[in-house]
């Protein structure tokens, strides 16, 4: 942990966490989905190359829209749309294949579960989010599995803002853990406190924001000991 702790970790009820790069890692799925289905493109004239590996690992965190004008930017928008469904279908049958949850993940969440209500924020699809936390037995800790896609957001802010009216809590009572810059921003824009997970996903000051940051995830819970509130600073956001 690299960073002093800025907000108060005892008014904590409620823990937000984004999915890819906090809980689980799909990089080498998503790979293989992409190639699968930017090999058929570039066979019918849709797409001249395939994605890089670093161009597919950028767009982690971000809603559908969005990817796909990054990793397919000169495919213009009907084509874009006829792939979509290949690609989430390929993609949904290897989330059904095993799990992605990233070490120690489940055990955390079930230790968590005992003190706080858990949520999701991300901007994935119902479907998605549905399959990463049923193979791991996480469905019934999760007490609001939101994303994107289930409630019709176009930013994360917006599913965090449905968290807040959903759970009746105030900002500073739910804390959002996440990997990328979206989720600090999303966390600042409706004022509740982040932590910031580094993982290889980020580039260097995506985190900055938050009111701390943590090497890898097993250290939320220094994060949130009440021990830890006695040397924070107190919140700025």
């Amino acid at each position: 942990m690299n960073k002093k702790i800025t907000f108060d970790a005892s008014a904590i009820e409620v823990i937000a966490f984004d999915l890819d790069g906090t809980l689980i890692d799909t990089s080498e799925a998503m790979y293989e989905v992409n190639h699968d289905v930017f090999e058929e493109a570039i066979a019918n004239g849709d797409a001249d190359e395939q994605p890089s590996k670093e161009t597919i690992r950028s767009v982690f965190g971000m809603t559908g829209e969005e990817a796909w004008k990054k990793v397919a930017p000169d495919m213009d928008e009907s084509a874009q749309e006829r792939y979509k469904k290949p690609h989430d279908d390929l993609l949904h049958r290897k989330m059904e294949s095993r799990s992605y949850a990233l070490e120690g993940v489940p055990e955390l969440l079930k230790r968590l579960s005992g003190t706080y209500e858990l949520a999701t924020a991300s901007n994935c699809g119902e479907a998605y989010l549905d399959r990463v936390l049923r193979i791991d037995g996480l469905k019934g800790l999760i007490r609001y599995p939101l994303c994107a896609g289930s409630v019709g957001a176009q930013r994360k802010s917006e599913v965090l803002a449905e968290l807040l009216r959903q759970s009746g809590r105030r900002p500073e009572q739910v804390l959002m853990v996440g990997d990328r810059k979206s989720d600090i921003d999303a966390a600042l824009a409706v004022g509740m406190p982040s932590v910031g997970i580094r993982s290889a996903f980020a580039e260097p000051g995506e985190l900055e924001k938050a009111n701390a940051t943590v090497d890898h995830i097993g250290e939320l819970e220094h994060v949130l000991r009440p021990s830890a509130v006695g040397t924070s600073e107190p919140s700025r956001t």
